[in-house]
């Protein structure tokens, strides 16, 4: 292994500034800081900023080791249940990575391929900017700004870097019991489990990984957990992860109960705001994700999604959707769109003192007889008598989505 050196410090930036506002403020700071010396200009290549060397004084250095003890030293490792690690990677062949135990400086000539392994946890790589790339299921994958992948022990895979530009990644290390007792406080019906832990349970029994993508955001999928209910789900990511690295390096009393509040939100963020792909050689893991998404999309549309928005959003034909949800749900396209119109509905009529025909309008309805007609045949049951049973607590046969 030629062309490298490492040294191992304490991190002065988190030991002056322990909280920044997001991830992306700390990131700027430490490549300013690190990257290019403490008033931007470009540090020299093989050095660390000069006039904060004193602060080193008292930390081990090392500049050069054996293959086989620098895998023993490798940074990116679940020693806890969960863990943190900022990698910045500069186009130069410096490298830079920050954890709890401090900071791995790191030299390196381009193009640089890692060695492939495996984990004992599960990754959650987040490419805060420029790209990042990966060998994955033999193809070299190249993920950019805001992506997320998301690969289980299972999976052999190995890091690429090309030194195109400088990049910032942050990963988080998650035991896989740590991840699972956090997956199972959902409730089974909310669209977190049916959307994320199928997929990481598959992830289990087959070469695969996850890549979620930052999606357009409607006015109905935005995230109102909080007072800045406007703020788009990347920027409220962004300050999830802070919040995150903040607890791992610094600990202190609740951080294990913070950490478990950030993780939650940080999975419902994906879950809304972000659009997930399976990638695996498995072709029932693939289908079962898209339809989880499909059926999701269709869902926070209450049905209003067409075909023609749908072959925009996922790039697949018309036909497909039909394909998926005859083979899964036993109906077609039109006819699952139509039961969630009409659970949308009756929704309304439990709900609301709305009439009848405008309940069927919002729904989607202006013919009322065909709204009528269409309503006793999924409830068995008008839309008056429906009602009417909720009034009285009386249970009915929908809706179930």
């Amino acid at each position: 292994m030629a062309g490298w050196k490492l040294k191992l410090h304490r991190d002065i930036l988190n030991r002056r500034d322990v909280f920044y506002p997001s991830l992306k403020e700390r990131t700027e700071a430490y490549e300013s800081f690190y990257l290019r010396g403490k008033h931007g200009e470009k540090a020299e290549s093989g050095t660390l900023i000069r006039e904060n060397e004193a602060a080193f004084k008292d930390v081990p250095q090392v500049s050069a080791l054996t293959w086989e003890t620098f895998q023993a030293q490798d940074d990116r490792k679940a020693e806890e249940p969960f863990s943190t690690l900022l990698a910045i990677y500069g186009k130069d062949g410096n490298e830079y990575t920050f954890s709890r135990r401090g900071m791995r400086h790191m030299e390196r000539e381009f193009p640089w391929q890692g060695h492939y392994h495996t984990h004992d946890y599960i990754e959650i790589l987040y490419v805060i900017h420029g790209s990042f790339e990966q060998i994955l299921l033999g193809e070299r994958q190249k993920f950019t700004e805001g992506e997320i992948v998301i690969t289980d022990r299972n999976l052999e895979h190995a890091d690429y870097l090309a030194g195109e530009e400088d990049t910032a990644v942050l990963f988080l290390l998650l035991q896989s019991g740590y991840l699972d007792r956090l997956l199972a406080s959902y409730d089974p019906n909310d669209d977190l489990q049916h959307f994320l832990f199928h997929a990481l349970k598959r992830q289990r029994k087959e070469q695969s990984y996850l890549h979620l993508m930052p999606s357009d955001i409607t006015e109905g999928q935005k995230i109102c957990t909080d007072a800045e209910a406007d703020c788009p789900g990347q920027i409220r990511l962004d300050r999830v992860m802070e919040l995150l690295v903040c607890e791992d390096w610094n600990p202190a009393e609740g951080t294990s109960d913070i950490i478990k509040g950030a993780l939650i939100r940080l999975l419902s963020i994906l879950c809304q705001s972000y659009t997930m792909k399976l990638h695996s050689s498995d072709r029932e893991s693939r289908e079962k994700l898209f339809l989880y998404e499909l059926e999701r999309y269709i869902r926070l549309s209450r049905g209003q999604a067409d075909a023609a928005m749908l072959e925009k959003v996922f790039h697949y034909h018309r036909n497909y959707f039909n394909r998926i949800l005859q083979k899964y749900r036993g109906m077609s396209f039109r006819e699952y769109t139509r039961k969630i119109r009409l659970d949308y509905a009756a929704a309304l009529l439990s709900s609301t003192g709305l009439p009848v025909r405008e309940a069927a309008a919002r729904a989607g309805w202006n013919n009322s007889s065909h709204f009528y007609h269409l309503f006793e045949a999924r409830f068995g049951m008008s839309p008056a008598d429906y009602r009417k049973m909720g009034e009285r607590g009386g249970q009915s046969s929908g809706p179930d989505v």
